[in-house]
């Protein structure tokens, strides 16, 4: 089974917002070669500084983030009340 090009990937543009968190791999209009770097769901992915909006990015490989998996940051979670608590610790 081989993998599939990058043609049959998902490419993401600058501006649209992070649907997964994980790996991407980003590819810019020739100024640099392909590199990886983590998003988080709900950020926006941004242009680039040199090819501006011709960056795409690109699934590599999906990892939840701690705060995102339920196990860990589900309801009843301490470190979550943990956090609350000392949020709230200044302003009693």
């Amino acid at each position: 089974m081989s993998l599939p090009d990058k043609s049959d990937r998902q490419a993401y543009k600058p501006g649209q917002t992070v649907p997964a968190t994980g790996i991407y791999a980003v590819v810019h209009d020739l100024h640099r070669p392909e590199h990886e770097v983590v998003a988080i769901r709900g950020e926006e992915f941004p242009p680039c500084r040199i090819c501006r909006d011709e960056v795409r990015f690109y699934v590599a490989n999906q990892v939840p983030h701690m705060m995102h998996d339920f196990d860990l940051a589900g309801p009843g979670n301490r470190a979550l009340k943990r956090r609350a608590r000392a949020a709230n610790k200044g302003t009693e």
